[in-house]
């Protein structure tokens, strides 16, 4: 078998292993910065409630290009129905009210599951 010669690894080789590991820094960092802001979310999200137990989160749904999550949470003792979120990342704050203005303008109806 033949040998690759250095013109055919600079010009071949090279350039798709450094578009691979390009990809894999880009794809990476979305999923680890999804995986953060869910943590973010389920803190939030425990700390408005009064018990301050953690959630469990399910059915998000990223809008407003995703600057907005709406999704359903319950506590993770809880193993009855989900209740609604309306979660602004830009600004880190949550809604747990469901008839709030807010909720109602960026929430659709595939969320609306509150016990």
């Amino acid at each position: 078998m033949k040998k690759p010669s250095r013109a055919s690894f600079l010009l071949v080789i090279l350039p798709l292993a450094f578009f691979a590991v390009l990809g894999g820094v880009i794809f990476g960092g979305q999923a680890w910065s999804e995986h953060q802001e869910n943590g973010d979310i389920r803190q939030a999200i425990s700390s408005s409630l009064p018990s301050g137990k953690p959630v469990e989160l399910a059915n998000l749904e990223r809008t407003q290009h995703g600057y907005v999550v709406c999704g359903t949470y319950r506590t993770a003792d809880n193993r009855g129905g989900f209740s609604s979120f309306y979660y602004d990342a830009v600004n880190r704050r949550v809604v747990l009210d469901v008839q709030s203005r807010v909720f109602e303008e960026n929430c659709g109806l595939a969320t609306l599951c509150d016990n």
